[in-house]
Order: C-alpha cells, then sequence, then structure tokens
C-alpha cells in the first residue's frame, strides 16, 4: 500500500519589508549551505501526520469542515528569529511570534478534529514557528551567528494568515511540492 505524507498548516502570506530582509540575510550568509523556503511555501505547520492511508483522506477532510470553524482573515505579528538544533550545528533557520496563543488554538481544534478520526493528540511540544531556511553546512559559525543577532529585529511586523490546508508532501530534488488536499478559507473580517 502507498501512503501519502501529509500534515496540516496555515500558509502565510508575508509583506515587501519581510522580503528584503530574507534577501539581505541570504547576501550575508551566501557563503554558507542554506537551502532557503520559497516564500510562497511559507507556512507555520500545525501538525504533522506523515504517512497517511489514501483511504483515510476523505474522512481527514470531511472532519475537517464539520469540526473547525473559520475565523476571519488574521494579521499575526513577528518578532524574532532564531534557530533550531544545537549550538554548535545548528539545523534550521525559523522566525517566532508575538502571540502563540493564535497558534496554539489553531492546534487544539485540529487535534479535536483528528481525534473524530482516531488520531490522538501529538505529545511532542508544539512551537509555532516559520522556516527560513534549513542548513545543511556552516564555513563558519561565529559569523552565522552574528549575521541572526543581527537581524533580529529585521523581521519584525505582520503577515497574513488567511487559510488552514490540508496539504499533501511529495519530495523532490528541488524541494517539496504541496498539493492542497482540503482548504479551510478565512473571510475578510468587516471594519
Amino acid at each position: 500500500m502507498k501512503y501519502l505524507r501529509t500534515f496540516i498548516a496555515l500558509p502565510l502570506k508575508v509583506n515587501n519589508h519581510f522580503l528584503l530582509a530574507r534577501e539581505e540575510m541570504m547576501q550575508r550568509l551566501a557563503n554558507e549551505r542554506i537551502s532557503w523556503v520559497d516564500p510562497g511555501r511559507y507556512h507555520v505547520t500545525i501538525r504533522f501526520l506523515g504517512d497517511t492511508p489514501p483511504e483515510e483522506l476523505e474522512m481527514l477532510r470531511q472532519s475537517m469542515r464539520d469540526r473547525i470553524s473559520v475565523p476571519g482573515k488574521t494579521r499575526v505579528q513577528l518578532n524574532h528569529v532564531g534557530s533550531f538544533g544545537p549550538r554548535k550545528k545548528p539545523r534550521v533557520i525559523w522566525l517566532g511570534f508575538e502571540d502563540s496563543h493564535f497558534f496554539e488554538s489553531w492546534r487544539d481544534e485540529v487535534d479535536k478534529a483528528l481525534e473524530d478520526c482516531g488520531i490522538m493528540p501529538d505529545r511532542q511540544a508544539f512551537r509555532a514557528h516559520l522556516t527560513l531556511g534549513r542548513i545543511r553546512a556552516l564555513k563558519d559559525l561565529k559569523g552565522f551567528y552574528e549575521v541572526i543577532e543581527s537581524m533580529k529585529d529585521r523581521f519584525s511586523g505582520e503577515i497574513l494568515s488567511d487559510r488552514l490546508v490540508y496539504y499533501k508532501s511529495d519530495l523532490g530534488s528541488g524541494g517539496p511540492v504541496y498539493t492542497p488536499l482540503e482548504e479551510l478559507i478565512f473571510p475578510d473580517q468587516p471594519f
């Protein structure tokens, strides 16, 4: 049986200020082996499901439609840049958010919808983040941390969350390809 690699995420739309800061960071770290995430793939993973039997897809999609309340489009505030992994061998450059409650409430809603399908909540701690790049190798560790520190405030500002998506992910040499299996679109909020 062929399983599908799936996850549920909030795609994020960034502004020009963000893209300029990203471009500067990429230039300053150009001598390092870093796979930068394409801005069209920016998201916060709410729940990684991994290998999913194809016959369960419709049940998962239906549970999302039935159990998850759809809010209006929301702007979330970025507040810091950092890295995951051991200090001497970081693996990921990421951005954090001012209000983690927004993402934690999404995690709770998604977990409830998945429980209806017999999928228990993930015991792993949840830390909402946007991945900027995956580090393959660093030549200058000290220089890397100097760049991260000097740019810690450059990624401040708001980014837009306008939908929740259940994705299929196909890994390839050019990076992952994300195919939406179900989308819950957030309406515009009245002002």
